[in-house]
């Protein structure tokens, strides 16, 4: 129990687990050959020349020739010691620059994350993320008929099946027309609800759809697909919150 206690107090100072066994062989052995050390403990050769280099570079354990020769405990101490008054310092100096770190890291952290995607491909790449499984709603709007002509079928057949069995709510703004008032009607079968606009007078040439903390705004003109993902929790906050309060005060969609 008392090498434990040892072994324990070695390692609260700032050793390994493994060094503090080490060390505490060598007191109570003498000097000692690698290979018996690391017989004698039964840990790996590779691994145990590593510590014994580790515990020489600290000046705890000395080498002389192919013998490895601990240092007395007071010298151990006094090594010791002097870490922990570095140590000291350098949290003293962190404290001070702590702030100015700080500051650094909010905008680090609050720095939006933005990609870009081209190519059919690389829409269709983003399109699996946005039906991919997720608790919230996805919000977006789109002009339906410019988004079928550049995939024809693709969204009907493919991605609003894939939204379905992933149980992902959609509210969408949809430019109004025969297909869209269509689509409609089907809201409650495919989870979904949609508010229709008049295309003339509010135009989506555009698709956006904001879903936890991204935003997608694709563009499906014919030779140029391309996408922006923005990730950042508060843009994608503030046009969800846009969102609801269209759907709040925007009723339910006409199908006549």
């Amino acid at each position: 129990m008392e090498k434990e206690q040892l072994e324990l107090t070695l390692i609260s100072a700032g050793l390994s687990k493994k060094e503090a066994k080490i060390y505490l062989y060598l007191l109570e052995k003498g000097p000692q050959k690698a290979t018996s050390i690391f017989k004698d403990l039964k840990m790996k050769k590779g691994n145990t020349y590593a510590l014994l280099n580790s515990l020489v570079k600290e000046e705890l354990v000395e080498k002389r020739g192919p013998l490895f020769v601990p240092q007395a405990p007071l010298v151990v101490f006094q090594k010791l010691e002097d870490k922990a008054k570095a140590l000291s310092t350098s949290l003293d100096n962190f404290k001070v620059l702590l702030p100015q770190l700080s500051s650094i890291y909010k905008l680090a952290i609050g720095k939006p994350t933005i990609r870009h995607f081209e190519g059919e491909e690389g829409i269709k790449a983003v399109f699996e993320d946005i039906y991919a499984p997720k608790k919230e709603p996805v919000y977006g709007c789109v002009n339906l008929e410019k988004a079928d002509k550049a995939f024809p079928a693709y969204i009907s057949e493919q991605l609003i099946p894939k939204r379905i069995k992933n149980k992902v709510i959609a509210k969408s703004l949809i430019a109004d027309s025969l297909q869209a008032k269509e689509i409609a009607k089907n809201d409650k079968d495919q989870l979904r609800e949609t508010i229709l606009v008049d295309k003339k007078e509010y135009p989506l040439p555009a698709e956006i759809d904001v879903y936890e903390d991204k935003i997608a705004m694709l563009s499906f003109k014919q030779g140029e697909f391309i996408c922006l993902l923005i990730e950042n929790e508060d843009f994608a906050k503030s046009l969800k919150s846009i969102f609801k309060l269209a759907f709040s005060r925007g009723g339910k969609a006409s199908t006549n």
